[in-house]
């Protein structure tokens, strides 16, 4: 039977941000084409979920060591803190194939036990860069001299990834750069169901943002929208997303155009992105691929999305791109008022299904792995 175990930075269950959307679904679909899963997590308060056994075979938890020790270390923090005595003795009861899912779990990658081992990684993001980008727009001292210092580890650590067999990326541009480095990027776009909403679309005249408000990246989108597009703007907004901050929270009810919903179910953001007259994706970080940009591709009407938003992904031609506040907010009053017909729906989701889909990721990965059999 075919085998593999797959190392997770967090517990992937609920899927409800980026990189665990992408761990959990890519699960699904490595199980479903018939891999016996083992799935490997590092948990630090989401706790065990007997619902992970839906897409892994077996679920083993370990404890992220967010120590004084783990944050002094040489090594990067998120590295470090998932180190693992245990969770190497249990690699070693077998030969299958090894998932390291983002840098964050690469400890082991180039520990001598392991040597003869085909090892994947999956990474999330230039993870380096991403630190980088962080540092850039946080205001507390403390937590931009974390990231500051994160990045230059991150970016030392990252000569390890010459021990993997190949390299995983989540676009096309973070495959330019780890390809010239490292020799041994492949592009496997993010493991996504697709699922389309059978529901009619019943369009309200009403702007969405969407996303993990907890992340700094985007309470920055965020605030630079109220700021700069709704601040002299008729039209309502809806933000919606998961965890905000105290701080937005109060910004947002100073406008009075804006209503927020707090970390909304599923099935509320769903409906949130199929009725909004456009979704708005705005991001300053150009790093990795962004969940919600596929999530309102397939359930919503218009998007409207800048460069940083889209570049690398090869989705640039299904979203209206703009990218300073005048054609922004000049696009949205053109967009709001006329509802994407039926045939351009259609065509945009037979783009999507080419290539993103569960049963092709299993297939590229599976492809992957034979091919390194046989060179061996």
């Amino acid at each position: 039977m075919k085998s593999i175990h797959v190392i997770s930075f967090d517990v992937p269950y609920p899927y409800d941000y980026g990189g665990v959307i992408d761990v959990y679904h890519r699960c699904k679909a490595l199980k479903e084409s018939g891999y016996h899963v083992h799935l490997h997590c590092f948990e630090y308060g989401r706790g065990e979920r007997k619902e992970l056994l839906d897409v892994a075979d077996i679920v083993d938890y370990y404890k992220r060591k967010n120590s004084l020790k783990s944050l002094l270390s040489f090594s990067p923090f998120i590295v470090k803190s998932r180190a693992s005595q245990e969770l190497l003795n249990t690699l070693l009861k077998d030969k299958a194939p090894i998932l390291f899912e983002g840098q964050h779990t690469t400890a082991l990658l180039n520990h001598k036990a392991l040597k003869n081992r085909i090892k994947l990684i999956r990474s999330h993001n230039v993870e380096h860069d991403y630190y980088r980008q962080l540092a850039k727009v946080e205001k507390n001292w403390f937590k931009r001299l974390f990231f500051k210092i994160e990045a230059y580890k991150l970016k030392q650590h990252e000569r390890y990834f010459t021990e993997a067999d190949k390299n995983f990326t989540v676009s096309h541009k973070d495959q330019g750069y780890f390809q010239v480095r490292y020799k041994n990027a492949y592009f496997l776009p993010v493991a996504n169901p697709l699922s389309w909403s059978n529901k009619q679309r019943d369009t309200q005249p009403y702007i969405l943002m969407h996303g993990n408000l907890s992340v700094k990246e985007n309470e920055h989108a965020v605030l630079w929208a109220l700021e700069n597009i709704n601040k002299d703007y008729n039209i309502p907004f809806v933000i919606a997303g998961k965890n905000p901050p105290k701080t937005l929270t109060i910004k947002i009810q100073s406008y009075p155009n804006t209503v927020l919903h707090d970390t909304p179910s599923n099935e509320k953001l769903n409906t949130l992105i199929r009725n909004a007259g456009v979704n708005l994706l705005i991001t300053f970080q150009s790093t990795g691929i962004k969940h919600k940009l596929i999530n309102a591709l397939c359930n919503g009407g218009h998007v409207l999305a800048n460069t940083a938003m889209i570049k690398g992904t090869g989705l640039a031609h299904l979203c209206t791109v703009k990218d300073n506040k005048e054609e922004i907010t000049k696009t949205l009053a053109s967009l709001i008022g006329q509802p994407m017909n039926e045939a351009d729906i259609e065509q945009r989701n037979s783009e999507i299904k080419r290539i993103y889909g569960l049963a092709r990721h299993a297939e590229q990965i599976h492809q992957i792995i034979e091919e390194i059999k046989q060179s061996q």
